[in-house]
Formats: structure tokens, sequence, C-alpha cells
């Protein structure tokens, strides 16, 4: 076996640093993005601009979209925003114009399949000269998976300039020759009406907490059978996971809580749709705590630890056999330590690299405190780990 591994220690180290890297490559394949279009230009002012907001998923389906949306309040004007278009076709929360900002919060009954979706288009006007960025305070993809799973990639905002019309330095033209004018027939522009969501009109419905399949679940009763189920869980520090079920025959529904859930307290409410969009008044709200540190984490960095811990182990092994074989044990063992030291701090500053390209992928500022503090933890273990191997010398 001793033989084995050292005729075979690179092929085993290439092996172990390959899975090291594939185990975080899941985080990456969903990823969805927030963006806007266009997402640069210049402008004159006066000039109105319409901006759209796109979410591109890579074909990964997904049902609940929200964000908040900021522009340069010195040179644009936020004037109005529309819904046409729109690939989400319930708002839990209208599209809300304040000062400078956009906030918008929108489901798509039974999920959007495809690579690029339009949520919003806002309508600026440029008011005066300079430029700015237009960009995301924040923003949230949710899977259409009954999970309501987080595949927030990127939120890419914009740069924009706006030029004083008056300064428009104008050249003549020579005169030309007029022709006849030839009058055309232009084509009336029917412009697509936005569709209004009604007004919450149906009976609120009633929920508890229970269980279904041996797991915490949500249990409900509605006057409406048939209807889908918003159920919505905020957090404390208030974002919010959106999960869609639908009713029985008799208007009950028993929806499971998501695994997706980090831990800490939520609160729990919920909305009943119809096929008509008609929907109902918020019911009443019950508060539950999830979870624990440790299903904060993500499998694949459990698979990362896992793998690194395979790693030390059999580097510990390894140093036991030079004990072992006495000899030349002394020169042996300080050049196969040194070794075992320059691979462990590759493997930790290749988990280091993998979290920190994680971490930069997030948008929400609860994720990239639990992901700093998980490479923290890292950085902490790898300390540990060298202080032992120096103490073997």
């Amino acid at each position: 076996m001793y033989l084995f591994v050292q005729k075979n220690r690179f092929k085993i180290y290439s092996i172990i640093i390959f899975f090291l890297a594939l185990g975080f490559s899941p985080l990456y394949a969903s990823a969805a993005t927030l963006s806007i279009s266009p997402n640069t230009g210049n402008f004159e002012t006066g000039e109105r601009v319409a901006v759209k907001i796109m979410a591109t998923s890579n074909n990964v389906p997904f049902n609940a979209v929200s964000g908040l949306l900021e522009f340069p309040a010195s040179i644009f004007s936020v004037e109005s925003v529309s819904k046409t278009n729109s690939v989400l076709n319930f708002w839990v929360t209208e599209p809300k114009i304040s000062a400078n900002t956009v906030k918008f919060e929108g489901i798509a009954l039974g999920g959007f399949t495809g690579s690029t979706g339009t949520i919003l288009t806002v309508n600026l006007r440029a008011v005066k000269s300079g430029s700015g960025q237009i960009s995301f305070k924040s923003g949230q993809i949710l899977a259409n998976d009954g999970e309501g799973t987080d595949i927030t990639g990127n939120l890419i905002g914009g740069l924009f300039s706006v030029n004083d019309a008056l300064n428009k330095i104008i050249k003549p033209t020579p005169k030309k020759e007029i022709a006849p004018k030839v009058i055309e027939e232009v084509p009336e522009i029917i412009e697509t009406p936005e569709v209004v969501q009604p007004e919450p009109s149906l009976n609120a419905p009633e929920i508890v907490l229970g269980s279904k399949y041996g797991a915490q679940a949500i249990l409900g009763s509605s006057d409406y059978p048939k209807a889908q189920a918003l159920i919505t869980f905020v957090s404390e520090d208030g974002s919010k996971v959106f999960i869609l079920g639908d009713a029985d025959a008799d208007g009950s529904f028993n929806i499971l809580i998501p695994n997706s859930l980090k831990h800490g307290s939520y609160s729990i409410s919920s909305v009943m749709i119809k096929e008509d969009k008609t929907n109902s008044n918020v019911s009443n709200t019950i508060n539950i705590r999830v979870g624990n540190i440790l299903s904060d984490i993500g499998y694949e960095i459990y698979i990362t630890f896992a793998l690194l811990l395979i790693l030390i182990i059999y580097l510990i092994v390894r140093v036991t056999f030079h004990f072992k074989k006495g000899g030349n044990t002394n020169k042996n063992l300080k050049r196969e330590i040194e070794k075992a030291e320059d691979i462990v701090h590759k493997s930790f500053d290749l988990i280091r690299e993998d979290v920190s390209e994680y971490n930069n992928t997030k948008g929400e500022n609860t994720e990239r405190k639990r992901m700093s503090e998980i490479k923290k933890d890292i950085n902490d273990a790898e300390k540990i780990i060298d202080k032992e191997i120096k103490n073997i010398e």
C-alpha cells in the first residue's frame, strides 16, 4: 500500500484537488442574473428613456423575483413603471416608485422557463446633464422547485450620461431642392393595455403549523377549492421566500416548510389566488424557528470539508509510515512534511478562492455574512493544521 501511494502520490493529489474544485461546481450551474437593458447610453436633457429590468436564469425555471433598483436622482426622474409584457403575472407588492428607487416583488404563477424574461419597464426622464449609475440595492430570484431556492447570481446595473441639449452645436446644412412631398400611410400603433391586478377581495385563509410526511408544514383552510395558496416566509432581516401550493377540492392545503430556509425565526402568512387572478386578503400570521448554524452550510461545502479531511488523514498516515520505516527517518520525514505542508496550503487556498467567488455572486447581506464566517473558519482550521504539522517536525 505504501509503495502504491509513493508511486502514485501526484495522481492522488490531482484527484483530491479536482474533487475539491468539483464540490463547488453546482453553486454556479444555476446562478441567475438580474440586469437592466440598456445598461449604458448617452441622452439629452428632456429625453425619455425606457429601462427594462431583465431576469436571466440559464433556462432554470423560476417563479419569484424581487428587487430594489436605484437611479441617479441628479440626472434622472422616474416617471412611471409598466408591467406590460412582464413574465410575472401576480404582484405580491405592486411596483412602487419612491424618490429615486423602484421596488418590485412579483410571482410567475406556474413558473417561467426560458433564458431571459422582462420583469418591469421603468420610464425615466433625463432632467440634468451629468453621469451616474443605475444599480440594484438588492435583488432575488427564486427557483420554481417547491423549495424557494435562491438562485440569484449577479446584480448588474449600468452607467448613463446626460448632455445638455442647449449646448449642442447645430451646424447649418446646405440647401437642397425640395422634392414633391409624398404622403404615406402611417400604420396605427396599438399599445397593449396593461393588465390591472384586482384588489384583494376574497376571504382570507386560516393557517396553522402542522406536519406532513413527518416534517413541519403549513396547514391552511380556505373557501376556494383548487385555488393556489401563496405562502410568504419573512426572515428577521426582512428577506422573503415565496412558496406556491394548490388547494384541495375543499379549499384546504398542506405545504411543507422548505429546506432552503436559513436558520432563524420567520413570520408566515398566506393569500389565495384564483385562476382569474382575484386574490384574498392576507391570512393570520404564525411564527416559527427553523434550522441551526449547520443547516446553513450547503452540501457542496460539506463535500469540500469531507475531502479535505480525507486529505489530512492521508497525510497523517503517510507520516506514520515514515516513522515506522526507520532508516533515514529524519531526512525523509522532513522532506515529506514539507510536501504535506505545501499540499495542505494549496488545498486551503483552493477552498478559500471558491468560497470568495461564491460570496461575490450573492446579493444578500445575510449570505455574504455567512460565507465570511465560513472563510474565517477555514483560515482558523488551516492555522491549527499548520501548527500540528510543525509540531511533528
